[in-house]
């Protein structure tokens, strides 16, 4: 399930329609989302069951996967506009640029975020143990037996 769509994606460039003839191409939407939304399951999964499918967890992470894909077809439009008289003249300003974004993936990943409506993994990620769940890290010692 992607997190945000084509249409809304376009809802958020002034006149723009993504089609097989324009600069970014629908496809090429298609794939940015596809993109970004396994970014942000990459780093969501390692606390939360994904995709996130309900609940306000799931409008934010709308919210970060169409932040990731305006900023990257703003600049490409930035880059490929033929006249540069009026440099923004058919984009948006970002929702949220790009590092506001991955600050606030690491936030979630951190448990400093809670996805409201997002099944909390019960492992916390990867392996449960004593050491893991309390953040005990393992000392190694030189030259002494240890096992």
């Amino acid at each position: 399930m992607a997190y945000a769509t084509t249409a809304e994606i376009e809802s958020d460039f002034k006149d723009a329609a993504f089609t097989t003839s324009t600069t970014v191409k629908a496809a090429d939407v298609t794939q940015f989302i596809v993109e970004s939304d396994s970014l942000i399951d990459a780093y969501v999964g390692t606390v939360y069951a994904v995709p996130v499918s309900s609940g306000s967890g799931l409008q934010l992470l709308k919210l970060l996967s169409r932040s990731l894909v305006t900023a990257r077809i703003k600049r490409i439009m930035e880059v490929k506009q033929e006249k540069n008289s009026s440099p923004d003249q058919n984009i948006v300003g970002v929702l949220l640029s790009p590092s506001k974004v991955m600050e606030i993936l690491k936030d979630i990943q951190k448990k400093n975020i809670a996805l409201a409506g997002a099944v909390l993994l019960t492992s916390g990620g990867g392996f449960s143990s004593h050491n893991n769940t309390h953040d005990i890290a393992p000392v190694m010692k030189k030259e002494d037996r240890q096992w």
